[in-house]
């Protein structure tokens, strides 16, 4: 039984952690005497949501994905703000019944005992990461006394009256939105009569404000200062960065401005400082393919690429891997560019083009440092495909992403970076391609009706339609929880390209991409579209969304 064994023990079940890590962790816990899931947390061995995880194995309780959860503002009103924070709960949902509490601390009863007598319902808890449920509830409690959307209207009532306008405030609630509706990017768009603020939100951009046109000047000036740019200059792009707190969180934004015939354009990146770890798990991968993953970042020597377009997942991917790989038995050393997420027994080290440390730079440097493994952040020149290259056959794991559109074109692709087909042949372990795709809101998806000759017209393959012939297809349908769009949240779609010696001969032959595709998916290639068919067919996406990602 789960309720039986330690929280240790379940880990490594669940595959979080292995055996050796275990022995240090306890190795440090006489040294430094903390809760023990507190050190595997410390040493990095596995992040607060794995170990949400576990615990709601161990106790029969039901796992929740905060990422994925909008609570309803009457569960959130049962509970006072300061309450919430203190005990460390999120109050997700109630009804006539039942009143649903987001936790760790499964086995508290006075805060049980609490939480029944202020809701006067049957409790019902549920697991959470203990981060995610400290980061929610500080975010959905500042929504529900302070809210911005609300605010913004009133600004905009304001500058119709000619009344002076906070600028700075404005600003500051136009980045906590982004971030309270998870965005990656924010657009600020002058138009003839307007500016117009859109939000980029699991990779589709989302309109969320219209501005009066004679605010645009003042926010672009504000994000300037901010950003350390020339505010005179309006007649040429510029790009800048600063940092940003909210609740207690820290970001960094990425500003670019771009002069248009209405006005400067603004956009920023925004970069989350404490993103946990990752799991190759939560990305989406069959189990299949997962395995396939773990086995390449488990080999010895070669080169591991991964490809895709700007914004397809490639660092998540890269970056879940590495976690598999036993840090603690061999060197693993980085190049980022900039470092994005720390990881304890890693060494990790970022570019500096400015003193001379580029990627060459810094795979010559790491030859000298006794590696096993290599991560150098993408490939971006000869040089420095060249000689990743060569390190992945002179005894180096070699991890790398590049800009392909799928995994065969990879191979064209190094050619074009010089490299000569016989080191491409010899030095590659496996090509993996992979896009994002969003997922359908779990809480208003709708199942529809569609026939196996229909799907075939799409394009689906018969294979898979075999593999699952009790296929549900559903569609998007749109409510509070997903912001109306009938997506919440993303997962990567993949093909796999395995180098064998078949292949690797042919790579050295000179043969044609197509040549080396058909090959591949007689070998078992999955493509990313079938890989996207076989998610639509288990209910996780749409025909739609794999046909506007994936061509």
């Amino acid at each position: 039984m789960a309720q039986n064994k330690p929280i240790g023990k379940l880990l490594e079940e669940l595959g979080f952690i292995t055996p050796e890590q275990i022995e240090v962790a306890l190795d440090v816990q006489k040294a430094n005497p903390k809760f023990f899931g507190e050190i595997l947390e410390d040493l990095d061995f596995v992040t607060s949501d794995e170990i949400a995880e576990a615990i709601a194995l161990q106790n029969n309780l039901e796992y929740i994905n905060l990422e994925h959860i909008v609570p309803s503002q009457e569960a959130l009103k049962i509970i006072p703000k300061n309450v919430a924070l203190s005990k460390n709960i999120l109050p997700i949902s109630v009804d006539e019944t039942t009143f649903t509490v987001a936790t760790q601390e499964v086995n508290d009863l006075m805060t049980l005992d609490y939480l029944r007598k202020v809701s006067k319902r049957q409790v019902k808890f549920v697991v959470g990461d203990k981060k995610a449920i400290a980061r929610y509830a500080e975010i959905f409690y500042y929504q529900l006394e302070n809210p911005i959307e609300a605010e913004i209207a009133e600004i905009v009532k304001k500058t119709l009256e000619n009344k002076d306008i906070d600028i700075p405030h404005l600003v500051d609630l136009l980045l906590n939105s982004a971030i309270k509706d998870k965005a990656t990017d924010i657009h600020i768009t002058p138009e003839h009569t307007t500016a117009h603020v859109f939000y980029r939100i699991d990779g589709v951009l989302q309109h969320y404000y219209s501005l009066p046109l004679s605010l645009h000047p003042q926010i672009v000036a504000r994000i300037k200062i901010l950003s350390n740019l020339d505010i005179s200059e309006q007649r040429k792009p510029q790009d800048g960065a600063f940092s940003y707190q909210f609740l207690n969180e820290a970001f960094d934004l990425r500003v670019s401005s771009l002069p248009t015939n209405y006005g400067e354009n603004i956009v920023m990146r925004l970069l989350g400082k404490n993103a946990s770890l990752f799991n190759l798990s939560h990305l989406g991968l069959n189990e299949t393919n997962t395995k396939k993953v773990e086995n390449y970042f488990a080999k010895p020597y070669g080169i591991i690429l991964i490809v895709g377009p700007t914004g397809s997942g490639k660092t998540t991917t890269l970056y879940s891997a590495l976690r598999k790989i036993d840090s603690l038995k061999k060197n693993v050393m980085t190049i980022e560019d900039p470092i994005e997420y720390r990881f304890s027994f890693i060494r990790q080290t970022q570019l500096n083009v400015k003193a001379g440390y580029t990627f060459d730079a810094a795979i010559r440097a790491f030859m000298r440092q006794d590696p096993d493994v290599m991560l150098v952040g993408e490939i971006r020149d000869e040089e420095t495909a060249e000689l990743a290259v060569r390190a992945s056959i002179t005894g180096h794991l070699v991890l790398s992403t590049l800009h392909t559109n799928d995994a065969v074109g990879t191979i064209p692709r190094l050619a074009d970076l010089k490299i000569p087909p016989y080191l491409i042949g010899s030095g590659l372990l496996a090509i993996i391609a992979q896009r994002l795709v969003r997922k359908l809101c779990i809480h208003c998806k709708e199942k529809i009706t569609v026939s196996t000759e229909e799907l075939i017209e799409h394009g689906v393959d018969s294979s898979l339609l075999e593999k699952h012939p009790d296929y549900e297809v559903y569609k998007a349908v749109g409510c509070e929880h997903c912001r109306h769009t009938g997506y919440n949240g993303r997962v990567a779609i993949v093909e796999i390209f395995e180098i064998d010696q078949i292949i690797e001969s042919m790579i050295t032959s000179g043969a044609s991409s197509h040549q080396l595709f058909e090959k591949a998916c007689e070998n078992g290639m999955v493509t990313l579209k079938n890989d996207g068919y076989e998610k639509v067919l288990t209910g996780i996406t749409t025909l739609e969304e794999i046909a506007r990602v994936v061509n």
